[in-house]
């Protein structure tokens, strides 16, 4: 093997230390996670109320939005109101059902429906007894397919529809779970207090 000149030598070891100051210079002000500073450092998560027709949502939402915040890990959860800073109290207000398509063999029957729930969102001050934030309202859409393209051939015997009930419920946790994640961004998101 050929040793390299002294010169070159040199060049390129200067040329990696170089590289290594420039890289070690640039990363020292980044910071992990979310710089965003929250005006609270505990919460108490409410149960989830439920005004709307979305069947066993509100247990499947309380705990994936306890999740979410755990998940984030800027906030401490308790267990009580009384131990919180923040309180955060979410209502389910509507749940909608819409074909969104239809079967090809009978235009009356839905093979696809959009499921959409709609929370209020509130988020109570317990320093101060007043809100961060009240009745902001947060709304996700999902689908449920009622036809299963995954199933064994289509025959009398066995139909291709699993029915529309069954594959309501099991849009409903992926639904819940994408709300959760839309109410915990935004009471962990920037926002102006007043």
């Amino acid at each position: 093997m050929k040793k390299l000149p002294l010169a070159l030598r040199s060049t390129l070891i200067a040329a990696i230390t170089l590289a290594a100051v420039g890289f070690i210079s640039g990363c020292k002000s980044y910071q992990f996670g979310n710089p965003a500073e929250l005006p609270f450092e505990s919460i108490y998560i409410k149960p989830v109320t439920n005004d709307s027709f979305a069947p066993q949502a509100q247990a499947l939402l309380s705990a994936q939005i306890r999740d979410a915040f755990i998940r984030d890990g800027r906030t401490k959860l308790v267990t009580s109101e009384e131990e919180a800073d923040a309180v955060l109290l979410v209502n389910l207000t509507e749940y909608d059902r819409s074909a969104a398509a239809l079967q090809s063999n009978d235009t009356t029957t839905a093979a696809d429906f959009d499921l959409t729930l709609i929370a209020e969102v509130s988020l109570f001050n317990q320093n101060k007894g007043d809100y961060f934030f009240q009745e902001r309202v947060i709304e996700e859409t999902s689908n449920a397919y009622v036809n299963n393209p995954y199933s064994a051939p289509v025959t009398l015997a066995t139909p291709n529809t699993q029915g529309f009930l069954q594959s309501e419920y099991q849009a409903m946790p992926r639904l819940t779970r994408d709300l959760a994640r839309k109410i915990a961004d935004e009471v962990l998101s920037p926002w102006e207090p007043k």
